[in-house]
């Protein structure tokens, strides 16, 4: 089951919005309480991640097929679609299958393609247990030997919870999210992957989207928006929330 959060809004118009890795739903909070004067917005935790089901699977096709479940649990027809990273992903799949059935896309820092493996600092930090430690400094400190980017390590932290018994938890299944990344694959798709409106924003100091991707996204998808944010990186949407939540409003009012 995943945990979702609904922004009642105008009715005219549904947002969806994907978290990306070891990310959450309430990480675009302050997105979706912007949306609602042009839109009604859920935003879930995908599986394996928040407070949504455990699975000892973690792939793409799984996480499109979720996306494609929850719309038809929530009746949402023609939803605007917004992706960071491996909620992007999981959009731009889900159109490759079902692209007749969406409004229009918005990718955060993301390209449809498939990507290296990395991560390991950020899974070694969730490594941690953080049960044995009494504050979050305690935490915090510790991750610092493991990951020395603070703006990281407050984005990771964004998914340490309580248990029953007041200690502290990781809500991620990092075993499944660890053991399945080699599988997260963007499959072949042939262009225009979607014909309806893009917009993609990416930040200059991340390397996930590259020049050449850019262009081969104006091949699969004509009508692409791009902007790009010259002293961002990967977490954009944590860094610029202010600048992301402007465009994005702006293309969601006009679709």
């Amino acid at each position: 089951m995943l945990r979702y959060d609904r922004y009642e809004g105008q009715r005219d118009k549904t947002v969806i919005i994907l978290h990306g890795l070891f990310g959450s739903a309430k990480n675009f909070s302050s997105v979706a309480a912007a949306l609602t004067p042009y839109a009604t917005v859920y935003a879930y935790d995908a599986r394996n991640h928040g407070l949504s089901h455990h699975t000892a699977t973690h792939n793409l096709n799984e996480l499109s097929e979720d996306l494609a479940e929850f719309i038809t649990e929530q009746q949402i027809k023609n939803p605007i679609l917004i992706g960071h990273s491996l909620g992007g992903l999981t959009a731009m799949d889900y159109i490759r299958r079902r692209g007749d059935t969406v409004r229009a896309l918005v990718v955060l820092d993301i390209a449809p393609r498939t990507y290296p493996l990395g991560h390991e600092k950020e899974i070694a930090a969730q490594k941690i247990m953080v049960s044995a430690m009494a504050t979050r400094k305690d935490i915090d400190d510790v991750m610092q030997k493991v990951l020395p980017d603070r703006v990281v390590r407050q984005f990771l932290q964004m998914n340490i919870g309580r248990d029953e018994t007041g200690q502290f938890v990781w809500q991620n299944n990092i075993a499944a999210i660890e053991d399945s990344k080699s599988r997260t694959v963007f499959p072949p798709y042939e262009n225009p992957l979607f014909r309806g409106p893009v917009l993609s924003i990416r930040g200059l100091r991340s390397d996930y989207v590259t020049n050449e991707d850019i262009v081969r996204m104006r091949a699969a998808f004509p009508l692409l928006e791009s902007h790009d944010l010259p002293d961002a990186a990967h977490w954009l949407h944590h860094t610029h929330r202010d600048e992301v939540t402007r465009l994005i409003s702006a293309f969601v009012q006009r679709v």
